[in-house]
């Protein structure tokens, strides 16, 4: 019996170069494998070829074609997607769902149920998580897995293969006699060590990813904290792999891709000073030197940290800052101070170390106060590498429910909402109405100008050599990642022109 698990369309439709393979479609493709059964992964954002570039400073516009593609059956990237499935002729199609681009989720079932229609589609993820109801809306869902689905779609391939009914297994959502049922939870998986490594050999089209795209990876699943706009799936307990399982597997895709740069996904990778440590004096005894990256806060490092963590070859660090205004911080619950984020800045560069601080606009009651606030903060700070995103509310989050209550939200648009919207706008009432406080017109003046100053900031010469020295082992070690960056840093000045398609899928 035969999955193909596929991760529908978004970011090639707009012309954004996508890093990385699917990661949790590769847990399951392990998983599916260790049960007897075959998988394969389709990527659908490098299926016609890994172009695009990294320049967001137009993103919002650039999202338009987004929706123009989702309604053209004829898109060449639609075209594709029915001629690899039915290639493929699988028993059981799985897609995975998150939320913003939910939309591409509908057409890519609609159009796996337009070329093999008696064949099961199950969907699983975030937004399937979320909101199971909505997504069962779409009659060519047959199955939606809740939560975690290691253990849980393999069991249900099991029930399907053996024509038996799925009644009796958890976190399965489907349908009896035209109604919605939800069976029970499903529990988590206790030892994450019993979990397959990704199957990486799953993927359609391999040879589009670098072996930096292979090196994504998890060593804990889970963040305890209590961010007012992130969805908690794992319910803010964090699980650990064992430091020899962490191990086991950067070895196995050294030796299958020869992969020299790993990017470590952890929600929030130090939250166990104890596990990190460990982890670093493993790495270190190593015979080969790896760079990796990571992603954590900054309430939860220290010094001791990053020496350990650079001395094992650690080059990368993200932290989400999220705002300069004092008000706005207290309502994203992060529970960190500004005093914590300036002494965490001060540590590394102290240290040299490459860092990477996020910032968004656009909470409901933000003031322009708010954000000229947080554009000041930004220079004070000084990370070598500055994101900045407009704040999208996702359902079941405490900055979701508090914009539905000041009538901003819709929790319950109808499918069609999920075609016509632009997907940075999902769940408004009216895109035009998101921040109380300021017009339409004004804000988006802000916000053009807020992303020209990011977008400077980060396009200074000394940040864009910060970023080539901190990956310098990483590029003695795989010299076409240097090619790659360097023509992706082009791209990024403006200096040379992306791979990006048109609505009607050409080039």
């Amino acid at each position: 019996m035969k999955i193909l698990l596929i991760d529908p369309p978004f970011k090639s439709f707009a012309g954004f170069f996508s890093f990385y393979f699917p990661l949790g479609l590769g847990y399951l493709a392990g998983c599916c494998r260790q049960a007897g059964f075959e998988a394969k992964i389709l990527d659908m954002d490098i299926a016609e070829g890994k172009t695009g570039d990294l320049n967001f400073t137009n993103e919002y516009l650039r999202f338009k074609s987004y929706v123009e593609a989702l309604n053209n059956p004829r898109h060449q990237t639609w075209e594709t997607l029915r001629t690899l499935v039915l290639d493929q002729k699988p028993d059981v199609i799985g897609i995975t769902a998150m939320t913003t681009k939910f939309g591409s989720v509908i057409q890519t079932a609609r159009f796996c149920k337009q070329v093999l229609p008696h064949v099961p589609i199950v969907v699983g993820g975030a937004h399937a998580s979320t909101m199971p109801d909505l997504t069962l809306e779409v009659p060519e869902i047959d199955y939606v897995v809740r939560g975690e689905a290691d253990e849980t779609l393999p069991r249900l391939l099991e029930a399907l293969r053996d024509r038996r009914g799925v009644e009796t297994i958890k976190g399965v959502s489907w349908r009896r006699d035209g109604r919605v049922v939800h069976n029970p939870e499903a529990s988590f998986v206790q030892d994450l060590d019993t979990i397959p490594f990704p199957d990486r050999s799953a993927l359609l089209h391999p040879h589009a990813y670098s072996s930096e795209d292979m090196g994504v990876m998890l060593t804990s699943r889970g963040c305890p904290f209590g961010c007012s706009y992130c969805f908690h799936m794992w319910n803010r307990r964090v699980r650990f792999r064992t430091v020899p399982n962490i191990i086991a597997e950067i070895r196995e895709v050294r030796r299958q891709f020869g992969t020299a740069q790993f990017s470590l996904k952890d929600d929030s990778f130090t939250v166990r000073k104890s596990h990190v440590l460990a982890f670093c004096e493993a790495l270190q005894r190593e015979p080969y030197r790896i760079g990796w990256s990571c992603t954590t806060r900054v309430d939860i490092l220290d010094e001791e940290l990053l020496v350990a963590m650079k001395k094992a070859g650690c080059n990368s660090i993200a932290l989400g800052i999220e705002t300069g205004s004092e008000r706005i911080l207290k309502e994203t619950d992060k529970g960190i101070t500004f005093e914590q984020v300036v002494r965490a800045a001060k540590l590394l560069n102290k240290h040299r170390m490459f860092w990477s601080g996020y910032f968004m606009i656009g909470l409901p009651t933000e003031t322009e106060e708010d954000i000229e606030q947080t554009l000041a903060f930004l220079a004070r700070v000084n990370p070598y590498y500055a994101g900045i995103g407009v704040y999208n509310p996702f359902p079941r989050t405490k900055l979701f429910d508090q914009g539905v209550e000041l009538g901003l939200l819709d929790p319950r648009p109808p499918l069609d909402h999920f075609l016509r919207t632009h997907p940075k706008d999902l769940f408004f009432k009216d895109p035009r109405r998101r921040v109380l406080a300021i017009p339409h017109e004004r804000f988006e003046e802000i916000r053009t100008r807020a992303v020209g100053t990011f977008h400077a900031h980060n396009t200074r010469v000394f940040n864009l050599l910060r970023r080539g020295l901190a990956r310098r082992r990483t590029y003695l070690n795989d010299p076409s990642l240097l090619w790659r960056d360097f023509q992706k840093g082009l791209e990024f000045i403006g200096l040379r022109g992306g791979g990006t398609k048109t609505d009607d899928g050409h080039a």
